[in-house]
C-alpha cells in the first residue's frame, strides 16, 4: 500500500520537536542542533499547523507539552530511534557486506590461509566467502561472481583496479633428505639427470623448466626423470617428501625454507613476463574490498621489508 506523503511532516520538524520537548526551551534545542531559536520556533509552529493541534504550552519558564504533545512525543521518539538504528545498519563500515573472494589454490594454501586469522582479528565484522578458481580470465572485471580476485597474469595487464602483489621469482628447492642423498644436485649442469617435479598441462604463458633454463643461461634438455602433477601445491608437497627437485615461486616456499622443510638450491631468478595480482570488480562492496586489499598489500609490503633485512 503506498504511503500518503501528505500526512507525514518533515523530518527536520520532528527532530526539532523532540529536542525542544527533551530540553524544555527553544533556545536549548537551537544550540544543540546548531540553528537559530527563530528557525526552531518557525518549524514548531509549522508542525503544529500541519497537525492542526498545539504541542506546547509556552510559559516564561520554558515549554510544557500538551496532552496530545506528550502522546505524539512518544511516537516521534520511537520513530526517530528506529530510523536512526536502521540507517546505521545501512552503513557498510558498521555492517559490512560479505566479501566474495575468488582465489587460486596456491594463494589460498601458501599465503592467505596462514595469515587469515590476522585479518579476522583486525576486521571481525567482515565475513569472507572464498571460492577457488585457477582459470578465470583477468579481463573479466565486471563479474557478479566475486568482489576481489587473485590472478597470475602478464605484466602487460592494465586495469585501474589491479594491485600488483608478487613479481615472479622462481627458484629450485628440494628437501634436506633429498640433498643428503644426492649432493650432486647442486651442479646445475647435471640438473636434467636429476629427479624433477613439474606441472602437468600448465598454460603456455606460465614459467616452466624450459623458460627457467633460458633465464638461467642453461641449455634445456628433456628431463630423464620427471614427475608431473596437476597443481603447484602437490609439486611443493612432493619436494618436501624427498621426491625430487621442484621449480617453485619464492612466495610459495619462503616459510618452508625458513622452517627447514625445504632447501633452496638456487637463488630466486626474476622473471619479467608475469606477476601475481589482486583485482576488484566495479560492483564490489567498497568498504569490505578496500579493507581486504589494504590488509593484503600492507602485509606483503611488511614481508618484503623483512626479507631485505
Amino acid at each position: 500500500m503506498p504511503i500518503n506523503n501528505r500526512t507525514i511532516p518533515s523530518l527536520s520538524s520532528l527532530i526539532l520537536f523532540e529536542a525542544s520537548a527533551r530540553l524544555g526551551t527553544l533556545t536549548s534545542a537551537a544550540n544543540e542542533l546548531c540553528v537559530s531559536p527563530t528557525a526552531v520556533s518557525k518549524q514548531i509552529k509549522q508542525l503544529e499547523n500541519f497537525l492542526n493541534t498545539k504541542l506546547f504550552i509556552r510559559k516564561k519558564t520554558g515549554l510544557e507539552l500538551t496532552k496530545k504533545g506528550q502522546i505524539y512525543l512518544e511516537t516521534v521518539r520511537q520513530t526517530l530511534t528506529v530510523l536512526a538504528e536502521e540507517s546505521k545498519k545501512m552503513d557498510d563500515k558498521v555492517s559490512p557486506l560479505p566479501l566474495n573472494l575468488e582465489i587460486g589454490a596456491c594463494f589460498s594454501h601458501f599465503w592467505l590461509i596462514p595469515h587469515l586469522d590476522n585479518f579476522r582479528d583486525k576486521y571481525p565484522d567482515i565475513m569472507l566467502n572464498i571460492s577457488i578458481n585457477n582459470e578465470r580470465n583477468m579481463s573479466e572485471v565486471n563479474s557478479d561472481e566475486y568482489d576481489v580476485a587473485f590472478y597470475y597474469s602478464s605484466l602487460k595487464t592494465s586495469y585501474k583496479n589491479n594491485f600488483l602483489l608478487f613479481n615472479e621469482r622462481m627458484l629450485l628447492v628440494c628437501s634436506p633428505s633429498f640433498l643428503e642423498k644426492r649432493p650432486e644436485c647442486h651442479n646445475l649442469e647435471s640438473i636434467w639427470q636429476q629427479p624433477l617435479l613439474g606441472l602437468k598441462d600448465a598454460p603456455d604463458f606460465w614459467e616452466n623448466w624450459k623458460t627457467w633454463a633460458a633465464h638461467s643461461a642453461i641449455d634445456y634438455q628433456e628431463p630423464l626423470n620427471e614427475i608431473q602433477m596437476e597443481d603447484q601445491i602437490a609439486v611443493v608437497h612432493a619436494a618436501q617428501n624427498g621426491l625430487g627437485i621442484a621449480l617453485a615461486w619464492d612466495w610459495h616456499v619462503e616459510d618452508l625454507i625458513a622452517d627447514g622443510s625445504l632447501i633452496a638450491l638456487t637463488p630466486p631468478i626474476e622473471c619479467k613476463n608475469n606477476a601475481f595480482f589482486l583485482t576488484r570488480t566495479k560492483n564490489a562492496n567498497q568498504y569490505s574490498s578496500e579493507c581486504f586489499i589494504d590488509w593484503v598489500m600492507e602485509l606483503v609490503a611488511d614481508q618484503k621489508q623483512v626479507a631485505k633485512t
